[in-house]
């Protein structure tokens, strides 16, 4: 088991997402950070399909009553296990007893735990993804975060040699971020929109959650009219009366009738996910081919990617 000692309402159970229900009203759920959390799965030997913890904002404390294999990615800053600082984000052994401790997130916004062999927790719709909008997934199948005294059962495991994630392959959030859009031209906006959008920098408000970010810029963005409610993709950029962009996130509505410039990457999207308010982020547009083939470059990579 796990046993969960200190936690906040930014703390889940997540695995790659609930798909095939959008047209039920359903959100995906699912990592902020897919790729952050595919290597918590994939430094461990794991499917990458496998349950995870999600912890946003730091100030988690918990307890590994088993041995096993844990790994650590994504967000980075006070983490400790058993007093002792850790060197990077990668898979760890530890023993039973050991209390691992996430303290305040100096680089990103979240991070991401698993242990070998992943979670044993019930799926819901096909996933264990927590979406407390729809009151769906975690551990007890009903949405809810993680709460102090939760306990996650896993298998223990022999211990395996430590294994950081190289260099190469970490983001770092303090940079400041370019997003790869897939421009989006059925909806009716003034006719330098797209210039107006790809030509400024955005700072990102803190009207940050898993539904949405908000951003803000120096020059508004003007749709010529409104349209009916219609499909609205994970990543999507919806641009309301007020002229700022507003990037949909996860735990995103089904349904939107604002109008919508293009949709992120699913790279970019972790990426800007990773981002503090106050953190400037800009947009450059890429071709669907690139982007498709950066999406199945990451699926090869990792043997799942959503």
């Amino acid at each position: 088991m796990l046993r969960i000692k200190q936690s906040n309402p930014m703390h889940s159970v997540q695995d790659l997402g609930r798909y095939g229900f959008a047209s039920q009203g359903v959100a995906k759920a699912g990592p902020m950070d897919s790729v952050a959390a595919c290597w918590a799965n994939a430094c461990l030997g794991n499917a990458v399909t496998l349950p995870l913890l999600e912890i946003g904002g730091g100030g988690f404390v918990a307890e590994f009553t088993k041995d096993v294999n844990f790994a650590l990615t994504g967000a980075w800053g006070e983490m400790t296990l058993d007093g002792k600082p850790l060197p990077g984000p990668g898979a760890y052994p530890v023993s039973a007893g050991s209390v691992l401790r996430l303290g305040r997130f100096s680089s990103g916004m979240f991070s991401y735990v698993a242990v070998q062999g992943g979670f044993a927790i019930q799926p819901v719709l096909g996933s264990v993804s927590t979406c407390q909008r729809d009151s769906l997934g975690g551990l007890d199948g009903q949405g809810e975060s993680l709460s102090i005294d939760d306990t996650l059962p896993y298998q223990a495991s022999e211990h395996r040699p430590l294994n950081l994630i190289p260099r190469r392959y970490l983001d770092s959030y303090h940079q400041p971020l370019v997003c790869d859009v897939i421009l989006r031209e059925t909806d009716q906006f003034a006719s330098d929109a797209t210039e107006v959008f790809l030509n400024q920098g955005y700072k990102v408000t803190r009207e940050q959650s898993r539904m949405g970010y908000r951003l803000e810029g120096d020059l508004s963005i003007v749709a010529e009219r409104p349209r009916y409610s219609v499909p609205i993709p994970l990543g999507g950029i919806q641009v309301p009366p007020s002229g700022q962009p507003i990037v949909l996130m996860r735990d995103h509505q089904s349904l939107g009738g604002y109008p919508m410039l293009g949709t992120l990457t699913r790279k970019s999207l972790g990426q800007l996910a990773q981002r503090r308010a106050g953190q400037m982020v800009s947009f450059r547009a890429v071709s669907r081919e690139i982007a498709v083939q950066e999406f199945l470059q990451c699926r090869q990579f990792f043997g799942d990617f959503r």
